[in-house]
């Protein structure tokens, strides 16, 4: 039996290199090995998008009620700098599920005389429903793809506004939602798949307690690094700890100052912000494993400490999407761990 078994593992391991290498980023979910599609979603890796909807700011773009002070100020005279290091996506929301992309990082916008609701990120983006319907008809096309819709921030949203916008969702999505639920661990893309359930949508605001079919925030924390050197981000991910019942993101980005920015005015984020987090920080989250939180060995291990599970970044199309491939692939190191492959959580 045990023989068995360990012909069993070595066959998996030997395969890694071909399952990566086949690797439809379109419909990564549905190409996983058939052992992970029991494992919980909590435990695999997942890639999504920083301040995701910002790919649709344009010099027409008004100031939100997000813009910091000195945004306010200086936008007028200093627009084009300013979207330089506002901008952190150039993909539409499509184009981003389709290079893998299954987490978003949504922040919204009330806007004066108007019904409607706004992506921002310190300026206008576009309104949300064109997005929203694009992940709706992409998971009805891709039955076997799981989203995650993270509503981060709300601002200028008064008690009505949030009952409007839940009502939204609900309408939109209705039965493909996947409910809140008390243990996270039953959760994985075979039950999901059988129930037909397609999109997780988190509501950090209180307004969650209003339906159960909306995720709280403490099921998905999101620290945020707030750092503007790579170095500072990469012990960030060393020392973060994460709760072994929850999800969490990791949030591979860098946070420009106005110091930073000023010493790179002419520069942008994509250039000073993105690509070196690519270059220096995700060959260090590539030595990270999906999977539920363990103790190192000893005193002395190097085992990070949390696991990942959705990881965030800026420009996630650089490098033919280096990013989004290099966090799925993560996941063909969980087939070495017997005791997720074969272990029954249903």
């Amino acid at each position: 039996m045990m023989f068995r078994l360990c012909l069993v593992i070595l066959a998996i391991i030997m395969s890694n290199d071909t399952i990566a290498q086949q690797m439809n980023l379109e419909h990564w979910m549905r190409d996983l090995p058939v052992q992970l599609k029991d494992v919980p979603l909590i435990y695999l890796a997942i890639p999504g998008s920083h301040d995701s909807m910002t790919y649709s700011i344009t010099r027409a773009s008004d100031l939100a009620p997000d813009a910091e002070p000195a945004v306010k100020r200086l936008y007028p005279l200093f627009r084009g700098t300013i979207l330089r290091w506002t901008i952190t996506q150039s993909l539409d929301t499509l184009q981003q599920l389709l290079i893998g992309i299954r987490y978003f990082d949504l922040r919204l916008a009330t806007k004066t005389n108007s019904e409607q609701f706004f992506f921002t990120h310190g300026v206008y983006a576009d309104e949300i429903s064109k997005a929203l319907n694009q992940v709706k008809e992409y998971v009805y096309s891709h039955p076997e793809e799981v989203v995650i819709l993270d509503f981060q921030h709300f601002y200028g949203f008064t008690p009505q506004d949030h009952q409007r916008l839940m009502r939204y969702l609900l309408q939109l999505y209705g039965h493909s939602l996947v409910p809140r639920t008390f243990d996270l661990l039953t959760v994985t893309l075979n039950s999901l798949n059988r129930q037909r359930q397609q999109i997780i949508v988190v509501y950090r605001h209180e307004a969650v307690y209003a339906t159960s079919e909306f995720w709280q925030p403490q099921m998905l924390p999101s620290p945020w690094p707030q750092q503007d050197r790579t170095e500072g981000l990469i012990d960030f991910f060393y020392k973060v700890k994460r709760n072994p019942g929850t999800g969490f993101v990791h949030q591979a980005v860098l946070t420009p100052t106005p110091t930073f920015i000023v010493l790179r005015w002419l520069s942008n984020l994509r250039d000073k912000c993105a690509k070196p987090v690519l270059k220096d920080v995700l060959p260090i989250l590539s030595e990270f494993s999906p999977g539920p939180p363990q103790r190192p060995a000893t005193v002395h291990d190097s085992v990070p400490r949390s696991p990942v599970n959705v990881v965030i970044a800026d420009f996630v199309e650089l490098d033919d999407a280096l990013f989004p491939r290099a966090i799925i692939q993560l996941n063909l190191k969980l087939l070495r761990n017997t005791d997720l492959v074969y272990h029954n959580y249903g």
